[in-house]
């Protein structure tokens, strides 16, 4: 459970650390070379799966009619990680934690007593299990009979998917699997990971956008805003946290936070809450973090615990000391009164202490939990070993709830966990079976994050069916539309995925024949097209238009050469005022305008509006120029009269 107060110090640097698991994955394995490998706090999972209602008391166990939901949650978490070919060890609580963990609650005189458990001798007794049995103290007193355990163990086992039990706290296990270099990150919510040493951290696996778990809402929360496809994961860093403030966030300072607030081994100190808590635990000067690590930091002298509670009691006096004389300079308050003897109480017990810094553990981990024989290591075949047909006779005998037609889910579900190791073994008959059609940018989080995905469509190759099991083989529906390349990829590809583009090196094979279509698909096409018809005319209206189109820009037709430039008319056709006598008209040439027929009206004749028009027109006695036409015209009228 840990300290929710922990997470408070703590957001300002991981504010914007929230990212899909799959971009996290891909980014990992794109810098490191390597796919990222992830220590799961097993028991918070199986809480948040719905194996148990009570996170404090696993206990109490869900009912037979909630464990199917619980096992399709867990199942659903499982092959995400495998089809991210994400190496992941799951971390189950062992029997030697504290018997008094969150006693304290019920009962405040806990803290005040040093227990009567000795937790030195079983310390020494618990090493001594290890490196002559290899194994731990109270294993053969472990009771193995709760349900939903049972239930875990034998889907893990089937599917051969390794975990190990923990000596005592699972978190504690999970700390020390990072800190030792077995794995990259510890996935849990608990702060008490970070407490017990863990530097890197991933937290909240849920699909709520913001820093929140699957279990993380409430009344007194804001509304949880979640993404229908996306899981997301809070990367909490401590050196990169350390580095981008100079505030202290080593593992000990938060472990003496935790003391002074109050943890799962305590309640607090009276007259301590976060900000005193906090300002206390980031000091440097005196450095009460350090000293308090000195006390219980080491473990050589197990079996002298009187000393050690000497210097206790000594520390505990100068904090005390220390508070009382500079309550203004460390809190702002002359808090001296509040902070006398009598109200700086609650610290826990040594041995209460002890379990903080040395947990229980197992201290050689035999490394057969990391063999490429189980399916949960990264960049393996194993899982053609798997008993599918065992594996389906469980989850079908278990009636999955809301699972409809299990076959279909099955088939889906189990090759999907592994399509992605199938199509990084790059095996002889891969174009038979898979394909890169599509690649894709995805884009949450109002833009936040970005990445790139290949959809990969593939047939089915793991035998999970007999013969005459096998799910029907149904036409896929095709929306209208659908180009023809690609409704004929989807006729002979029955599943499709997103797989980020980090997962698998650009050199793969099916990578670059999708380039190479590409590539083909857009260069342009020659088309056969027929030369355009040109005019039998000489001179037509285009090359007239062309020539005149602008008095500044002369052009000139490339299809018609030699065509005349007319000049402007100079002549006035059309006058609103009769000519004066001094105007001349001047004639350079045919006129643009030809009369081919004319004919004589006399005044009586004129329309209205056509007199308004002949008046406007120059008179013809005025017109020094004789048409042909007219003359002749003329000569008739002579020769008859």
């Amino acid at each position: 459970m840990g300290v929710p107060q922990v997470w408070e110090l703590l957001k300002p640097h991981i504010k914007d650390k929230r990212v899909p698991l799959r971009k996290f994955a891909a980014d990992f394995k794109s810098r490191y070379g390597s796919p990222v490998r992830i220590a799961i706090d097993g028991y918070t999972w199986l809480y948040e799966c719905g194996f148990f209602s009570n996170q404090e008391s696993p206990e109490k166990f869900a009912g037979q009619g909630q464990i199917s939901k619980a096992v399709l949650n867990l199942m659903h978490r499982l092959k995400e990680l495998l089809s991210l070919d994400i190496s992941f060890i799951l971390v189950f609580d062992g029997e030697m934690k504290p018997w008094f963990k969150n006693n304290f609650r019920s009962n405040d005189e806990l803290t005040n007593v040093n227990l009567s458990e000795d937790y030195f001798s079983n310390w020494q007794e618990h090493l001594r299990s290890h490196k002559e049995f290899n194994t731990c103290l109270k294993a053969n007193y472990v009771d193995d009979s709760t349900g939903f355990m049972r239930a875990v163990k034998l889907l893990l086992d089937t599917m051969k998917i390794s975990y190990i039990e923990a000596c005592g706290e699972g978190e504690a296990q999970c700390a020390w699997l990072q800190k030792n270099g077995y794995v990259d990150y510890a996935l849990s919510n608990d702060s008490d990971t970070l407490i017990f040493g863990s530097t890197k951290m991933l937290r909240n696996y849920s699909k709520a956008i913001d820093d929140f778990g699957v279990t993380g809402v409430g009344s007194h929360r804001p509304e949880v805003r979640r993404d229908t496809k996306e899981t997301f994961i809070t990367v909490v860093e401590l050196d990169d946290i350390r580095e981008s403030t100079t505030d202290r966030y080593e593992w000990w300072t938060l472990l003496f936070f935790s003391i002074l607030l109050g943890a799962d081994y305590n309640q607090g100190i009276k007259g301590l809450g976060k900000t005193k808590s906090a300002r206390l635990a980031q000091l440097r000067d005196p450095d009460f973090a350090a000293q308090f690590r000195h006390i219980f930091g080491t473990i050589e002298n197990p079996f002298e615990p009187e000393a050690r509670e000497v210097k206790y009691k000594t520390f505990q006096e100068k904090v005390l000391k220390y508070c009382s004389e500079n309550s203004v300079k460390l809190f702002g308050r002359n808090y001296k009164a509040l902070l006398s003897k009598e109200n700086m109480e609650g610290w826990p017990s040594q041995t209460a202490v002890m379990y903080y810094f040395h947990p229980y553990l197992v201290p050689d981990l035999d490394r057969s939990f990391f063999d490429s024989r189980y399916v949960n290591m990264s960049e393996n075949l194993s899982y053609q070993d798997i008993q599918f047909e065992k594996l389906q006779a469980y989850l079908s005998d278990i009636h999955l709830s809301g699972v409809t037609h299990f076959k279909r889910w099955y088939t889906e579900a189990m090759q999907e966990s592994f399509v992605l190791r199938h199509l990084l073994n790059d095996g002889p008959y891969l174009y038979d079976e898979m394909k890169i059609t599509e690649e894709k940018t995805f884009f949450g989080n109002e833009d936040n994050f970005q990445y790139s995905c290949w959809k990969v469509r593939y047939n089915d190759f793991l035998d999970l069916f007999p013969d005459s099991q096998s799910p029907l083989n149904q036409t896929p529906f095709l929306p209208h539309g659908i180009s023809t390349k690609r409704r004929a990829d989807t006729l002979k590809f029955k599943y499709s995925v997103w797989i980020p583009k980090g997962l698998f090196p650009e050199s793969h094979r099916l990578v670059k024949l999708f380039k190479e279509e590409t590539k083909l698909k857009g260069s342009p096409k020659k088309s056969h097209k027929r030369s355009p018809k040109r005019s039998p005319q000489k001179n037509t209206l285009d090359s007239f238009l062309s020539a005149h189109s602008s008095p500044i820009n002369e052009t000139k037709s490339t299809t018609t050469p030699n065509v005349p430039v007319l000049e402007p008319v100079k002549r006035r056709l059309f006058v609103e005022t009769d000519v004066e006598e001094n105007d001349t008209v001047e004639d350079e040439g045919d006129s643009s305008l030809i009369f081919l027929s004319e004919s004589k009206v006399t005044e009586s004749q004129r329309s209205p509006s056509a007199k308004t028009f002949w008046d406007l027109t120059v008179d013809e006695e005025q017109d020094s120029i004789e048409s042909p036409q007219k003359r002749q015209r003329l000569s008739t009228e002579k020769s008859n009269n």
